[in-house]
């Protein structure tokens, strides 16, 4: 079967239903398959459509669904999943193994021989996201402050944090951080910003690097040991900006893991936005051979993980 690309839409906001609240989610999701409606033939007729969501740990209910895509997607041939499950598919199209997500914010998969799968971490980043690079800058900024009140050693995070809000003074973050529209990810952003002008010349920022690889790698043998993933090597997939950017947090991540178990680092097959189109074309009962996958990532090249 030949497939072709015929469509490709972009939207910054999101469709996390909890923190944006449903009718903004449905806003979004309306201009988004709106947008890929107009450049899509006439008289489309959609076979499955498969939406990856914020919001959720695993697929939608059928009233979360109804609420979310009603009067928008075809029900009967839509499926509301987590984001996290298609860049789970994305990476290994079905197969067993672990996926490591560090972006924003940071989850494990583990998915065993049966497909079975379990979860580790994905809480949001006031209750968890460990590893990810909200939790880097957060760390860093509580570094910079106990090494300004005399609570911690000395460091160079201060200046970095200081020229990335554009201000004089430490204290000078406070009305930026706390002002009500100041999204995670603003903060997030942080994280690579100050790895490129302090990483390998702050022991401080050293230190919350290696922790974030620990604490990730902790998530990862856990969720395998959740999923009783019987592999030996352990196939893993590392996901996100913070392991494709970062080496120190994806070389202390490797490390620890192959300290408890022997691991195989692969690269993901596809995109997470492209696990959801090949999600899509499963549920349609199009087989993803490799020459379906070669064709879908043309069109969404992969954010590369150097591998350790």
């Amino acid at each position: 079967m030949r497939l072709k690309m015929v469509g490709r839409g972009v939207l910054t906001a999101s469709l996390n239903f909890f923190s944006s609240g449903l009718p903004a989610a449905r806003r979004n999701l309306k201009m988004l398959v709106r947008s890929l409606e107009r450049q899509l033939p006439p008289n489309i007729q959609y076979k499955r459509a498969v939406v990856g969501c914020a919001a959720l740990f695993s697929g939608a209910s059928k009233t979360e669904k109804e609420k979310l895509c009603h009067d928008i997607l075809p029900l009967a041939r839509t499926r509301v999943v987590s984001d996290c499950q298609t860049a789970c598919f994305g990476a290994t199209l079905g197969e067993p193994g672990v996926v490591i997500i560090s972006g924003t914010g940071s989850i494990v998969l583990a998915q065993n021989e049966a497909g079975k799968t379990r979860h580790v971490g994905g809480w949001g980043h006031i209750l968890g996201d460990g590893g990810s690079a909200y939790w880097i800058a957060l760390e860093s900024v509580k570094a910079a402050i106990a090494a300004e009140e005399g609570l911690g050693p000395k460091t160079r995070l201060s200046r970095a944090i200081r020229r990335w809000f554009n201000v004089k003074k430490l204290t000078e973050i406070v009305p930026a951080i706390y002002r009500p529209d100041f999204a995670k990810e603003e903060l997030a952003a942080l994280a690579e910003r100050v790895a490129k002008e302090v990483s390998g010349r702050d022991a401080v920022f050293c230190d919350i690097c290696c922790r974030a690889g620990r604490d990730l790698a902790s998530q990862a043998l856990a969720a395998a040991r959740l999923a009783r993933l019987k592999a030996r090597p352990l196939t893993v997939y590392l996901v996100g900006g913070v392991l494709a950017h970062n080496t120190l947090v994806r070389a202390k991540l490797v490390a620890a893991l192959k300290k408890s178990w022997p691991v195989r680092i692969e690269e993901p097959r596809l995109s997470p936005l492209s696990g959801t189109a090949a999600m899509a074309l499963r549920d349609a009962g199009v087989e993803v051979t490799d020459r379906v996958v070669a064709n879908i990532a043309k069109s969404d090249p992969i954010e590369r993980v150097r591998r350790p």
